[in-house]
């Protein structure tokens, strides 16, 4: 494992902006390839969270990643919401003209490219979730308010009204709940440096998006998507719940690895991945 990742490649990247509502969204695109590849970071994370697919696929395919809006080195906003991370992933891609991207999300960016989806059609060419944030609510009104209010409720462990020491402990402690028990002290140490980057109130903002729940409708995107779910076992009914939302799914589930699996185990995560779009018709 590189645990030297961050600092040292970072350096190698050649970096671009993009305008978008008078600020600037930072992303880097490189490489040839008949696959065009724009890979969307999770919560308070940044591009750098793809840096071993960077390095592995730069030779293969036109390659993009993004820091979206108050992440990394993308401007500060004044409000942040899934339809502003949308906006900036589009902006990107027009910008270096894809014409038709496999769209990439871990985590949180699972749910911005299937908003993306769902937004411009069939635009996209396929989907890869890597341990997407994309879960079934409660079927009940009841039961989603509850969900909603809980979303909130976590959401206000990363407030900016917290002392520094509090909210970066709080930090500290959800991510040790995404962790296998084999992932190195190390690794994970070098996450949290990386989400720590985040200001608090990007932190705070980017975790109450998504406890809006006009982002969980049933809505099926017809592309055919891979998702990769990590952990200690598979959720029960998560696939069939998924091939609902994705009638052309593959679903593979990686366990014994962490939630960050594209950083911990990239070998792996590369070859279920370039294995999916090798499966891709022209």
């Amino acid at each position: 494992m590189k645990l030297w990742l961050f600092g040292l490649c970072a350096g190698m990247l050649v970096a671009a902006t993009v305008d978008l509502e008078g600020r600037k969204i930072h992303y880097t695109a490189e490489g040839q390839g008949r696959e065009e590849l724009l890979l969307i970071h999770g919560w308070s994370g940044n591009e750098s969270f793809w840096l071993p697919q960077r390095e592995a696929w730069r030779g293969k395919y036109r390659v993009v990643t993004l820091d979206l809006p108050g992440h990394g080195k993308s401007g500060m906003f004044e409000t942040y919401s899934m339809e502003l991370f949308v906006k900036a992933v589009e902006a990107v891609r027009a910008k270096e003209k894809l014409a038709r991207p496999v769209l990439v999300g871990h985590s949180l960016g699972a749910i911005v490219a299937r908003e993306h989806g769902k937004k411009y059609p069939g635009v996209a060419r396929a989907f890869v979730f890597v341990d997407g944030s994309i879960f079934r609510l409660p079927p009940d009104e009841a039961g989603k308010d509850r969900w909603r209010q809980m979303m909130e409720g976590l959401s206000e462990r990363f407030s900016p009204r917290l002392e520094k020491a509090v909210g970066e402990r709080n930090v500290s402690e959800f991510l040790s709940n995404l962790y296998a028990e084999s992932t190195p002290r190390e690794f994970q140490l070098m996450v949290l440096g990386e989400i720590l980057k985040t200001p608090p109130p990007v932190r705070t903002a980017a975790f109450r998006s998504m406890a809006d729940l006009r982002l969980w409708d049933e809505a099926k995107l017809e592309q055919p998507a891979l998702f990769l779910r990590a952990g200690k076992r598979e959720p029960p009914g998560e696939e069939d719940y998924l091939r609902e939302l994705f009638p052309h799914l593959v679903y593979d589930f990686v366990p014994g690895v962490s939630h960050f699996l594209q950083l911990e185990k990239p070998e792996l995560v590369n070859e279920k991945i370039e294995k999916f779009l090798g499966s891709l018709k022209q």
